[in-house]
């Protein structure tokens, strides 16, 4: 092999070693990881962007910009939609995790959409400052449609950084934010994911240490 090719190899291998080293392996209860898809600390910084590559992830709607060791993301008055920033990827089972921070925003979302041009809402984790809800989705810009299936009243400290881990199993949906669970079951989450993105309605809100894996259902003994 080519000393060069040998060497590109080599690297590969080094980045793809060093990113799975910093992404703990998550504890979960529906599905297990079988392969990291990215994992993404957000500590390098970036000057704001409205449109463009953030560490990886494709800013789209909004503001965002890489600073103090988080993402942050901006809802902008003039887009009437909240700020979104997505990874592309293709996973059937999936687990995401992630923490974050309310700041002054209304509210945050974790969200994924299929494989279906033009990628297709599919689910959220909303998180507001009193309370978690999960839905199920469908179509895109005026089609789209939601359904909210469980919430949980809870106070979430906005000044405060929290964890979340999100597992899609076949039709089963569970997030578990901190210690605070909320699940649903729907057929809607058994189709292929192709987008997750991060999502604020308003200003202020923060990510940091987002890892998303491919998964399959966990066996139980």
């Amino acid at each position: 092999m080519p000393l060069m090719k040998y060497l590109k190899l080599f690297l590969a291998v080094l980045a793809l070693s060093l990113q799975m080293a910093a992404a703990d392996t998550p504890a979960t209860t529906i599905c297990e990881p079988t392969k990291l898809i990215v994992s993404t600390a957000f500590d390098q910084p970036t000057p704001p962007t409205r449109k463009g590559l953030i560490n990886g992830w494709q800013a789209g709607i909004g503001e965002w910009s890489v600073k103090d060791g988080a993402l942050h993301g901006d809802e902008l008055e003039e887009n009437h939609h909240p700020s979104s920033c997505t990874y592309r990827l293709e996973a059937t089972d999936m687990i995401l995790t992630a923490e974050f921070r309310l700041g002054t925003a209304k509210e945050i979302v974790f969200g994924c959409r299929d494989t279906v041009p033009p990628n297709l809402h599919l689910g959220r984790t909303f998180i507001s400052k009193d309370a978690i809800w999960v839905t199920r989705m469908s179509g895109i810009s005026k089609t789209t449609k939601s359904e909210k299936l469980a919430e949980l009243k809870t106070p979430i400290d906005p000044e405060a950084w929290h964890t979340i881990t999100i597992e899609i199993s076949g039709d089963h949906y569970k997030a578990t934010v901190d210690n605070h669970i909320v699940e649903a079951h729907h057929e809607r989450y058994k189709d292929a994911k192709g987008i997750v993105a991060l999502i604020n309605k308003g200003q202020g809100a923060q990510f940091k240490n987002v890892s998303i894996w491919q998964a399959q259902p966990k066996v139980t003994k």
